[in-house]
């Protein structure tokens, strides 16, 4: 196995048999991005669906406690 190593522009066809080119990823040519917006929702399985809600759950209480404790900081809820 070789490296045929290359500064400019090469068609397949200039490379000879069992040679790999290796390009550097700044100077390969940029790739086709995935476009998200024409991809739909994505199919979940019940237990994803339990275990999202249940996330979403447990971020909404962890907010409400720093919201209580800041609060609470800040001394409107009166002396303890």
């Amino acid at each position: 196995m070789s490296f045929f190593p290359i500064s400019m522009n090469v068609t397949p066809g200039e490379i000879p048999e069992n040679h790999f080119v290796v390009v550097h990823p700044l100077h390969d040519l940029p790739e086709e991005k995935v476009d998200t917006a024409n991809l739909g929702p994505m199919p979940m399985t019940p237990s994803v669906k339990y275990s999202l809600m249940a996330l979403r759950a447990y971020l909404i209480l962890m907010v409400l406690l720093v919201a209580y404790h800041c609060v609470d900081l800040a001394g409107v809820l009166g002396r303890h």
